[in-house]
């Protein structure tokens, strides 16, 4: 499918770091082949991740804060970043991580947005972004729907959606690969229920009026009747799926990306270290791929043979991607 340039998109290549036994090293070290980004947890992998995407000196518009112990907001925001031009940092309900904060001193974002309520990160939190960065901006709702419906809003009420990507807000791993794939088609994610398009969603759809609309996911995720729902309000409006979440992935890459020169691959299996690694994947155009700790899913390898990548980008340490597939990934390197 053409893949419109993004506005907001920034370009890869400008000496972002790479994480190398803990130490820091300039990314024209390893320019090319398999990397990895891990941390010592979800939250130091953000942060990692972070600092590997945006380099020494340049100041993103915005950075986004959610919560790393729920993924739902995460799956908004992480296309959403793509689009902007800022990293997903994750951060506990109570209080934000050591290594979050010093990732947010080191970028210095004009300003940052939290998303979710109090249930998912606390005033104290907020209290504490303050510090960084007087511009602090809360997006919350009475559910995740909300949320994700005005995420959107925030960012398409100025510029108009090319595509808008629907997704389970029920289940994790078809909207982390969708969310790379948004961006990158210069449209967001919205959640949705099995059963039941929320009004929220319905009615930023309405507003948005997207060119069209891709349902991430088979019927066990996003159910026929939301489907005929969208296809009500846009009549361009397609199913992207496959025989489980590490089929979708592939398939999701084949739909929006004709080529690839990096890809980025994260656990099917657990969602945390993907919902950074979405938005570090939009921001240099390149798709996320699922894999499990010790295997890489047929589909997965098929797509991967297709896009002949320079660079594969491991998301998170070895707990949840194992070195096996590290090394049979090195195997789909163009030559």
């Amino acid at each position: 499918m053409a893949s419109p340039r993004i506005p907001f998109a920034l370009t890869a290549g400008l000496g972002a770091l790479v994480l190398i036994g803990g130490l820091a090293a300039p990314a024209s070290a390893v320019p090319d082949g398999v990397q990895r980004i891990g941390g010592a947890d979800r939250f130091e992998v953000s942060a990692a991740i972070s600092n590997d995407i945006f380099p020494a000196g340049f100041r993103p518009p915005v950075a986004y804060i959610v919560s790393g112990e729920t993924f739902a907001d995460a799956l908004s925001a992480s296309a959403l970043a793509g689009l902007r031009g800022g990293p997903v940092l994750l951060t506990t309900r109570v209080a934000l991580p050591p290594a979050v904060r010093a990732e947010l001193e080191r970028l210095d974002p004009e300003r940052i947005v939290l998303l979710g309520g109090e249930a998912a990160v606390s005033d104290a939190v907020y209290r504490e972004l303050r510090k960084v960065t007087p511009v602090v901006e809360r997006i919350g709702g009475a559910d995740r729907y909300v949320v994700s419906a005005s995420a959107a809003r925030s960012f398409f009420g100025v510029v108009p959606a090319a595509t808008a990507f629907v997704a389970s807000g029920e289940n994790f791993p078809d909207a982390l690969s969708g969310a790379a794939a948004a961006a990158h088609l210069g449209g967001t994610v919205l959640l949705t229920q099995r059963d039941s398009l929320p009004p929220a969603a319905r009615a930023e759809l309405l507003l948005e009026e997207p060119k069209s609309i891709a349902v991430v996911g088979g019927p066990s995720a996003v159910g026929a009747g939301v489907l005929a729902e969208l296809t009500a309000v846009q009549p361009q409006t397609r199913r992207i799926t496959g025989g489980d979440r590490f089929a979708v992935s592939a398939a999701i890459a084949a739909d929006a990306f004709r080529a690839a020169t990096t890809v980025y691959i994260a656990s099917g299996e657990a969602f945390p270290d993907a919902l950074s690694g979405s938005a570090a994947a939009a921001r240099v155009e390149a798709p996320v791929l699922l894999v499990t700790k010790s295997a890489i899913p047929a589909p997965v390898a098929a797509e991967l043979r297709r896009l002949k990548p320079s660079k594969i980008v491991i998301l998170g340490g070895t707990a949840a991607i194992g070195t096996d597939v590290e090394n049979e990934l090195r195997g789909f390197l163009a030559p």
